[in-house]
Parts: structure tokens; C-alpha cells; sequence
């Protein structure tokens, strides 16, 4: 007969590192709440990791990112990084319940081209040790993800930490 072993009480337990991945999308939002309902245990350290890649700035400037002068850059870096500080505390912060310690926050620049938005996260996870990525599913449509990538498919690829993928309502 098999004999049925309770968990440790929380104090006891081996504190957690969560990465949640994020974005200003309705879908990153629901992935939050998910994570903090189902997968988050007292003692957990959450970390919301937003990637503002280099491949942003061409869009906003309308040339190739090997085109830019520094101080346009720097400037557009600001400016990204700014936005990304508000749309976190607006979506997420604000919604973390009292009882949950407040997350590390990481606004990561990815420095070269070659640095898809999966393969910071997943770098970042490594760094963290973390016990699983937590992300939303985006439906950006096929020719979109054709051009673009999938980060979620890309971490589900690479990544050596367990991937959670909230699905997009």
C-alpha cells in the first residue's frame, strides 16, 4: 500500500526562482496572473524579465540597426526602457497581491542582432537558475511569426529550464 507524504511546510521548503517573461500585451498579463495562481509557492523569487531588442530601434528609425549613430541609440534606448518601466508597474506590479514579495524587475537590451528575444531569456534563465520560464502564447498569425520568430517556440527549443506556455485567449 503506498503511503501518502505530505509536503514540507513553506518555511522549509527550497526557495524558487520564477523568470515570467514580459510584455505590454493583454496576453503577458493573463500569463502573470497565471503563474502567480498556479506555479507561484510562498518564498518564491519572481523575476519579470521584459527584452527591448536592437531590432526595435530600426523599426522606430526606419534604417538598419548597423546604421545608427550612437547618440540616436542611446536616445531610443532611453525612451524604450522608459516605456517599459511604466507598462510593468501599470500591469503587473500594481497587481501583485500584498502577501507576494515584490519581483526583481530586468530590462534587458539585447546588445547584437543575433540576439533573439528567446535567446535572452533563455540566457537569462541560466543566470538565474531558474525552476521554470513562464511566458504567453502570442498569436501574431503565420506570416508574422514566419518574419519574426516565435520566442516561445524558440525557448521551448532551447531552453534547459522547464517552459511554461500560457495560451493566448
Amino acid at each position: 500500500m503506498a503511503e501518502l507524504v505530505s509536503p514540507p511546510p513553506a518555511e522549509q521548503q527550497q526557495q524558487r526562482v520564477l523568470l515570467i517573461a514580459v510584455d505590454d500585451s493583454d496576453d503577458s498579463a493573463r500569463a502573470f496572473a497565471w503563474a502567480l495562481e498556479q506555479l507561484h509557492r510562498a518564498g518564491d523569487q519572481l523575476h519579470l524579465v521584459h527584452v527591448v531588442p536592437r531590432l526595435a530601434f530600426a523599426a522606430q528609425y526606419g534604417v538598419p540597426p548597423v546604421d545608427f549613430v550612437p547618440a540616436a541609440e542611446s536616445s531610443a534606448y532611453e525612451s524604450a526602457v522608459q516605456r517599459a518601466e511604466q507598462f510593468i508597474i501599470d500591469r503587473f506590479l500594481r497587481a501583485l497581491p500584498a502577501a507576494i514579495r515584490a519581483p526583481v524587475v530586468h530590462i534587458v537590451k539585447s546588445e547584437v542582432d543575433t540576439e533573439s528575444v528567446g535567446h535572452v531569456l533563455c540566457k537569462k534563465a541560466e543566470e538565474l537558475d531558474t525552476a521554470a520560464i513562464v511566458m504567453a502564447s502570442h498569436n501574431k498569425g503565420r506570416v508574422a511569426e514566419f518574419f519574426l520568430g516565435s520566442v516561445s517556440q524558440y525557448c521551448t527549443h532551447h531552453s534547459k529550464r522547464p517552459v511554461v506556455i500560457v495560451p493566448a485567449k
